[in-house]
């Protein structure tokens, strides 16, 4: 049975501040090759040094700016190349908040569109956006999955916090992002039951029923409930992708191989690399 994801992070800062690790995922739709050229020059225009590069790895240092409140960290990219397009796995460590903004300086470096952004732009166009859900919709492609597209975005209140409710092809979420904290509640398709609008002259309400459970997101501006509801019913009656051939045994011993390289560089903890593994392992039961 699907079931419900709630996932929060809180992250407080004091004069003992350890260090501190995030993961976001990129997809650049262009070659391995082309990726290779464009990154050390999107790296140096963010300022920030390229340590090494290899056709698996980047390795970037990011320095100390005490003018504009930067904390050095140190940024790890696996690169994996993937039929025409490229995958980047990224991991920033360091201490501060400014995980997110050191790779948003990267990317714009980048040529323009060449960065997968999961659909956001299009969707938040349609959106009016109020004093809040900016920092949201900036935010919200670092914590989507590879592959994970939105298709349509609502400014709302959940749980008596403000932030944005999103429809993916893959569930509908609520995030509110502030400073050195974020809020993520997840739905997964499969788990909604049904989905009720109710309009007012306020805004609309979304009502969700979800494994016997009742969620409720108000406030939403007019139009964007009907939105929202659209696109989850769309992504649940959607076919299901055709499942691809089994990959060769080959390929499963050189999947475990790269993981195992990852894991031993330390950009894969022991829980990711043990999660990798087992992914890998029950794509060939």
């Amino acid at each position: 049975m699907s079931v419900v994801l709630f996932y929060a992070t809180r992250v407080g800062y004091s004069s003992g501040m350890a260090t501190i690790s995030r993961t976001v995922q990129w997809t650049l739709l262009t070659d391995h090759t082309t990726v290779l050229d464009i990154l050390p020059p999107a790296v140096e225009q963010a300022k920030f040094t390229v340590k090494s590069l290899s056709p698996s790895e980047i390795a970037v240092i990011v320095p100390q700016a005490i003018l504009s409140n930067q904390w050095a960290a140190k940024i790890t990219g696996a690169i994996t190349p993937d039929a025409g397009k490229t995958h980047i796995d990224w991991r920033v460590e360091g201490l501060g908040n400014k995980h997110y903004k050191h790779l948003i300086k990267i990317s714009e470096g980048l040529p323009e569109g060449l960065l997968d952004d999961h659909g956001i732009e299009a969707a938040a166009s349609q959106v009016a956006l109020r004093i809040f859900g900016r920092k949201e919709i900036a935010h919200l492609a670092n914590v989507l999955d590879r592959g994970e597209n939105v298709d349509a975005i609502g400014v709302g209140r959940f749980e008596n916090k403000a932030g944005i409710a999103a429809a993916t092809d893959r569930r509908l979420l609520f995030l509110e992002k502030s400073i050195g904290s974020e809020d993520l509640t997840s739905f997964s398709l499969g788990a909604i039951q049904s989905i009720d609008l109710k309009k007012a002259m306020g805004g609309e309400t979304l009502k969700i029923n979800y494994s016997g459970t009742k969620a409720t997101i108000t406030a939403l501006g007019h139009g964007q409930g009907d939105s929202l509801i659209r696109a989850i019913r769309n992504a649940q009656t959607a076919p299901a992708p055709q499942q691809a051939p089994a990959a060769p045994a080959t390929d499963v011993y050189g999947k475990l191989e790269r993981i195992a390289e990852l894991h031993a560089k330390g950009i894969l903890t022991d829980e990711e690399f043990l999660q990798q593994k087992a992914i890998i392992l029950s794509s060939q039961g």
